[in-house]
């Protein structure tokens, strides 16, 4: 039977702190009606297109690869979750404070919260099925397999060092993951239908068809997991979310146990087609640091063809380097292709060369060596980031300078390196488009910003040539892994939902600012937004810095405006002009939280964007504050509707119709 979330009216602050000592699964404004928390315990564990929901006129996120993003036949399409969904107008946001809002947004200039709920743990990402959203969360059970009470962020606590479990900054893969069904037909009474605890932390998801396939980690140490480090793939069939239902599951060993993997060797990434899952990572024996040393990757291949979720294993494949991000992987026209480098993960530059690697797919479970390629570098520099591209692929590696390197795959059994070319600082993450690749990356000795957004010339492959380049963001940081983990919205595997490149042009980054702070307290960090940049032709021009309080993560058009959302708030901007900030509302939805980054030379390089040394100093950095706009003409007020004041109307209407 459907339970109503718990819910809440505004309290006083000096209530506040009481909050988060009740008992409750989920707390719902705008409404009266209570329930009692699920029980559930981990014990039980065992036994929608993206381009749609990314707003109008937006271009689809990055998908798998030429296998999955024609997202096979129309029964099996390939669905990604998201920490947003906007349909039909109405806004769906999480946030890590671990709050999920539910907001109208049909109207420009207009922002009214419809429903608001909080989540036990931190929320990780979401699927809509029609009227019911499958939330997954990441500590929402204890390390006993007790629930977690949900975070209390959106009463507006910043959490300092004796933050509760559910805090994005004591995150531990001890703890048990969620994964929750809620009925949001009416936001205002928002119902829990469905609760399945998983062990371990969740890595990351996809939906083929009716199914959900969800990949977690298991330390060994957590609730309910194995004695031995793993990655978990399990199915569920959502064929009806409110019936929702475990159907296989698969079990891989993960390297992770290796001291000298860190923290890269945690989750494994994963890309799908319609007819397999291919599970990347560091392999299972330990790192040599020699030159001549042992495979360091895996991949272990799963057939997802059965339309029920049954499981099949396939493949299990050796590569070069360790998989730390899925863009190493993909297959085109029967042929899975890699690029990996020894030493990536824990190393900052590598040992040898990265290599490119095609195999020749019989079936799932057959695949057949046909080329390689090791990629001749200028000096012995990590390799950074990797995107395919139909007969061609694209290779960042990094020392000082950057090379970007064109690799022809027309020929897959004999790939070819091709054009390279040099640029300070270095790609983060590629995004093709024809005959030009647009590119988010960083140099932390440009004194313009530590980020960058490039525009690349590839029609030659032999002779690729940089357009343009916009810097912005803070100058703070000297050290990359504080820019990839403080500065950038999210990690590799999910960058493309945040970094948009829409149809009119328009380039959107969500980034944060800020200064780094040892005591963790506090919001007063500076500069962060969203960055506007036009493309047009083979220029970029900088645009206006949209002023977003939090650590903003996504940024969506909506009839003519775009929506930032940050862990704490929406904010809407008209874009008749981007020179300046039109902001036209604004609502709240949860708190910031701030960020731990490795400092004294605690990121260890590799692909995965946030990877530290074990046992490295943490520094907790302020959460990016709105400042003021920083374009021709500053910050100005383009209405007057600020949704803060839609919370105390949804609770007065609420409170007409019961």
């Amino acid at each position: 039977m459907a339970r109503p979330l718990r819910k809440a009216v505004p309290m006083a602050s000096s209530n506040r702190s009481s909050l988060s000592l009740l008992p409750v699964l989920f707390a719902a404004v705008a409404s009266v009606a209570c329930s009692e928390s699920s029980s559930d315990s981990m014990s039980s564990a065992r036994g929608d297109d993206p381009s749609r929901n990314a707003g109008a006129g937006a271009s689809a996120p990055g998908g798998d690869g030429a296998g999955a993003s024609n997202g096979g036949s129309a029964e099996r399409a390939i669905a990604e979750a998201d920490v947003v969904q906007l349909v039909d107008g109405r806004l769906y946001a999480m946030s890590k404070s671990g709050s999920l809002s539910i907001i109208d947004a049909s109207r420009p200039g207009r922002l009214t919260m419809l429903g608001h709920a909080y989540l036990p743990g931190e929320p990780f990402e979401m699927y809509l099925r029609g009227d019911l959203l499958v939330v997954m969360a990441n500590g929402a059970y204890a390390v006993d397999g007790q629930p977690n009470a949900p975070s209390r962020g959106d009463q507006g606590e910043t959490y300092g060092a004796e933050a509760p479990s559910s805090s994005s900054r004591v995150a531990s893969p001890d703890l048990g993951a969620g994964v929750i069904v809620i009925d949001v037909k009416d936001p205002g009474l928002l119902q829990r239908v469905a609760t399945f605890p998983v062990p371990g932390e969740i890595a990351d998801s996809r939906i083929v068809g009716d199914i959900l396939y969800l990949a977690t980690y298991e330390n060994a140490s957590c609730y309910g997991c194995a004695s031995s480090p793993r990655t978990m793939v399990t199915s569920f069939d959502v064929s009806s979310p409110a019936e929702m239902r475990q159907v296989d599951h698969a079990a891989f060993e993960s390297g992770a146990h290796y001291v000298d993997w860190g923290t890269s060797g945690y989750k494994r990434s994963v890309i799908a087609t319609s007819e397999r899952m291919y599970v990347g990572g560091p392999g299972d024996a330990a790192p040599s640091y020699q030159d001549d040393g042992a495979d360091e990757g895996v991949i272990d291949v799963l057939d997802i063809t059965d339309p029920r979720g049954v499981l099949g294993r396939g493949a299990h494949i050796s590569t070069r380097g360790a998989i730390l991000s899925r863009w190493q992987m993909d297959e085109k026209d029967g042929v899975l292709r890699v690029i990996s480098q020894r030493g990536s993960g824990y190393t900052v530059n590598g040992i040898g060369s990265p290599e490119v690697q095609t195999f020749h797919i019989w079936n799932t479970r057959s695949l057949q060596a046909m080329g390689s390629t090791s990629l001749r570098l200028p000096r012995q520099e990590g390799l950074k980031s990797v995107r395919f591209d139909g007969q061609r692929a694209y290779a960042i590696t990094f020392n000082e300078t950057d090379p970007l390197f064109v690799i022809d795959l027309a020929d897959e059994a004999a790939p070819r390196q091709r054009g390279e070319l040099h640029m300070p600082g270095w790609v983060f993450h590629l995004e093709p488009r024809g005959d030009r690749v647009v590119g988010l990356g960083l140099d932390r000795n440009d004194p313009l910003g530590n980020l960058n957004v490039s525009l690349f010339d590839v029609a030659d492959m032999d002779s690729p040539r940089m357009l343009a380049r916009v810097a912005f963001g803070s100058t703070a940081y000297t050290n990359d892994g504080a820019i990839v983990s403080y500065e950038l919205p999210e990690d590799q595997d999910r960058i493309q939902k945040a970094f948009r490149i829409f149809e009119d042009g328009l380039v959107a980054v969500p980034f944060s600012g800020g200064q780094a702070s040892a005591n963790g307290a506090g919001c007063e960090g500076q500069g962060g937004g969203v960055q506007l940049i036009d493309w047009s032709g083979d220029t970029l021009t900088k645009q206006v810095t949209l002023p977003v309080a939090g650590n903003p993560r996504r940024a969506l058009l909506n009839q003519g405006e775009l929506l930032a959302v940050s862990d704490s708030n929406v904010t809407s901007f008209d874009l008749a002009r981007r020179d300046v900030a039109l902001k036209t509302a604004d609502l709240v939805i949860g708190s910031c939280e701030t960020r731990p980054v490795g400092v004294s030379g605690g990121w260890r390089g590799g692909d995965r964007a946030t990877v530290f040394a074990d046992d490295a100093p943490r520094y907790d950095l302020r959460c990016a504050a709105a400042g003021a706009g920083a374009g021709a003409g500053g910050s100005i007020w383009a209405g007057l509707g600020v949704g803060l004041a839609a919370v105390a109307g949804a609770v007065r209407r609420r409170r007409r119709d019961s």
